[in-house]
């Protein structure tokens, strides 16, 4: 069973059904750490959501997801914010820069 992956879908147009797509790896019962690597991958706020859902996957400790500089706005990024409840997460790593849905106070 799959335990570690890692994708590197960056400067690719994998948009909101992709990750949508990506948003099924939820369903591995042994996953327990994922890297998303999406900088630049025409993700929106839909895609945000349908990620968001990973809280769901049931051995997933440690999560990554670089989603800088794609469309996430405000309903995105507060989806994938709720991750940091998830009880099963150890580790989260959320990279949200050069979205719309940034917060204003990390913007310079």
């Amino acid at each position: 069973a799959l335990h570690t992956l890692r994708l590197n879908l960056g400067r690719n147009a994998v948009g909101d059904s992709g990750a949508r797509a990506l948003a099924a790896l939820k369903e591995s019962p042994a996953l327990h750490t994922l890297t998303l690597e999406l900088w630049d991958a025409a993700v929106g706020d839909s895609g945000g959501h349908a990620l968001a859902a990973m809280k769901e996957a049931p051995a997933l400790k440690n999560l990554t997801l670089n989603l800088g500089k794609n469309a996430v706005a405000t309903s995105g990024a507060q989806a994938l914010a709720a991750l940091k409840e998830t009880p099963s997460l150890r580790t989260l790593n959320l990279d949200l820069r050069w979205n719309p849905g940034e917060p204003a106070m990390h913007r310079h």
